[in-house]
């Protein structure tokens, strides 16, 4: 029973990190337009079916596999800020407008993919470990898919917490995170710090759609859906406010998951996931992990 809980430990925390990944574009984007980009969630579906076409039909190595697929998915943020969210602010749309185009466009993306690779799944090539690649700790045998998760998130998270705190880039996004006209008075290019956040944004759910493919499959389903629902949960639980915060609000979303199937039902995961969503936007809207007075 005991390895049963450990186990269920290691691989919840390890997928709910990457629900946390999904969530840090929800948060990076509202933190300086005040939108919730559905767009971006298509990032994750894009970036996993680009590393899979890269990596498997291509047949290049996987390094430039992951290079190659997140410049893609940097150029894709770029591409929402110019032909998305600047063209709806200049002639004076709302959230509501961009809310709209980007859930279009998430449908676009969709169907895109069922016409150029079909709607089956597809395996994802084993570059995390395969199935049988287990790395044994007394009673428990943890994949190491799960270890090679955690590394890569805890680099990203590492990379993140430098851009943010010890960059001059970092405190040009802080700035005008906390106030755009003030920071534009300051001589911030608010544009370039927009920029910044829809890279920042779409790179790391892209990243996050690469994590989640070896359990998930190359499939239709990270372009949204549950995990696109997943990862606006961990932003809320975080506040919408706190990165950080939000990557503990996606592991304690895979850890509800994985012990709820343990000792419920596989049938109720996502029913009990998508009730707390709802219970922390009715009862506690500033976020459960949201303990910083501060934006960043």
């Amino acid at each position: 029973m005991l390895q049963d809980i450990l186990q269920n430990i290691v691989s919840g925390a390890s997928i709910g990190a990457t629900y946390g990944l999904v969530g840090l574009g929800v948060v990076f984007l509202w933190l300086t337009i005040s939108r919730i980009n559905f767009a971006n969630i298509s990032s994750a579906m894009l970036g996993a079916y680009l590393f899979y076409t890269f990596y498997t039909m291509v047949n290049l190595g996987f390094f430039l596999s992951f290079v190659l697929s997140v410049g893609v998915i940097a150029l894709y943020g770029i591409g929402l800020r110019a032909f998305i969210y600047e063209p709806i602010r200049k002639r004076g749309g709302g959230r509501l407008e961009f809310v709209v185009a980007t859930l279009m466009l998430c449908t676009f993306w969709l169907n895109l993919i069922i016409v150029t690779y079909g709607a089956l799944p597809k395996p994802f090539p084993p570059v995390f470990g395969g199935n049988k690649d287990f790395i044994t700790i007394g009673s428990v045998r943890i994949p190491t898919l799960y270890l090679n998760i955690y590394l890569v998130i805890a680099v990203l998270m590492v990379l993140i917490y430098f851009i943010l705190n010890k960059t001059l880039i970092g405190k040009s996004f802080r700035a005008a995170a906390q106030n755009r006209e003030a920071a534009a008075l300051m001589g911030i290019d608010v544009k370039v710090t927009t920029s910044l956040s829809f890279i920042m944004a779409t790179c790391v759910v892209g990243i996050a759609g690469i994590l989640l493919a070896p359990i998930y499959f190359v499939s239709l389903e990270l372009g949204g859906g549950s995990i696109g629902v997943k990862g606006f949960a961990s932003a809320v639980l975080g506040g919408l406010t706190n990165p950080y915060g939000t990557i503990l609000g996606g592991i304690s979303l895979g850890l509800l998951e994985n012990f709820s199937t343990l000792y419920i039902s596989s049938t109720y995961r996502d029913i009990i996931s998508f009730s707390v969503l709802v219970a922390v936007l009715i009862l506690k809207p500033s976020g459960i992990f949201n303990w910083k007075s501060k934006k960043i």
